[in-house]
């Protein structure tokens, strides 16, 4: 039975009998700072060590509220919200927007209107239920020992030719999200399928090279930090900048033919317990305040121009390569699941071809 058969059955089981998935999941928490606390239970697909200081920030101004943090794949923040709707946390965020947009779509979103909501632009929200609160680009990592004397590859035909030279170097170290279970891996991949002249080639050079798929951009960034990995390929540009700080011998590319920009998304479950306390977050992710502090102490983006304008080491959004994913009913096209199975069909058939 193809893979793709097992996951649709997977996550069709989960949805009817529940997932003790997030239940043996242990969260981070941030315990309320007064007696009479509430709780806000977050499903996030960011790394809770990434997005921990900004959680610590909103807990600084609202330090009645008791935060749990669940540190989930983008797919399985979608799967285990379905396997229990009912019983839903409070905010979902996620990078996964064709995810995010088609629980709205299939009506599981609550709508919120306030006046932070009311100043994002038209295209940062869709039907006042899901909210986009930074940017994301999709790079390229590379080991710096690995390239040795060489310039990083700048554009996607560069990397092949990388690829062509080094063929015996180079096989089984490239990596890349499993697009079958990280909903942003299939996310990027597909934007590629429709942006990229090359696709073809890459989906034909990363088969025959034996290409690793993983869960994680820490596990792709610690690989290609030691050099078990030579390529990390569509690496979201947050989690590569704060590994390549920390690793010198790690090298950022955003490549010059063009970039995938998505969008990190919230939305409040239809049934979420702490209601106001969703809306609070939601609020701050969204402000001023809580997009200077998203530039302050993390590698997210902000969307808001008013913070960019202020944090020069930010993103050039008008830089003429960035191709965003639109946030909005058009996204539910790369979701349809006929052309889903085609998709993941034509992937699995290319990295397994030669193993």
């Amino acid at each position: 039975m193809k893979l793709l058969s097992l996951i649709y059955i997977a996550v069709v089981f989960t949805c009817f009998v529940g997932s003790p998935f997030v239940a043996a999941k242990t969260p981070l928490v941030f315990p309320a700072q007064s007696e009479n606390k509430s709780v806000l239970k977050i499903y996030g697909g960011a790394d809770k060590m990434e997005i921990a200081p900004f959680l610590s920030a909103f807990q600084k101004k609202y330090p009645f509220v008791q935060i749990d943090y669940y540190e989930l794949s983008t797919f399985e923040v979608y799967s285990e919200f379905l396997a229990d709707v009912k019983n839903p946390p409070d905010v979902l965020l996620s990078s996964a927007m064709n995810l995010q947009v088609k629980l709205v779509n299939d009506g599981y979103a609550q709508p919120y209107s306030s006046e932070q909501t009311n100043k994002l632009p038209a295209w940062a929200k869709w039907r006042n239920e899901v909210f986009g609160f930074t940017y994301e680009t999709a790079v390229i990592a590379f080991n710096k020992e690995f390239l040795g004397e060489e310039v990083a590859p700048s554009s996607r035909n560069e990397l092949l030719e990388l690829i062509r030279r080094r063929s015996e170097k180079i096989k089984g170290r490239i990596g890349i999200y499993d697009i079958t279970q990280v909903g942003i891996g299939y996310l990027l991949w597909a934007h590629d399928r429709e942006q990229s002249s090359s696709y073809g080639r890459m989906l034909e050079s990363f088969g025959y090279h034996s290409t690793r798929v993983f869960r994680r951009s820490a596990d792709i960034l610690k690989s290609l930090s030691t050099g078990e990995l030579t390529v990390g390929y569509n690496i979201l540009s947050s989690y590569a900048r704060t590994w390549a700080a920390q690793h010198p011998n790690i090298i950022v590319v955003q490549p010059k033919d063009y970039t995938s920009v998505i969008m990190r998304s919230a939305i409040i479950p239809k049934h979420a317990k702490n209601v106001i306390g969703a809306q609070l977050f939601i609020d701050y992710l969204v402000s001023v305040q809580g997009q200077t502090d998203m530039a302050n102490f993390t590698n997210f983006e902000p969307i808001n121009n008013e913070v960019r304008i202020k944090q020069k080491h930010l993103l050039d959004i008008s830089e003429g390569q960035l191709r965003p994913v639109p946030l909005g009913i058009e996204i539910l096209v790369i979701d349809d699941q006929m052309k889903r199975q085609i998709i993941i069909q034509e992937w699995e058939n290319a990295l397994f071809e030669y193993q």
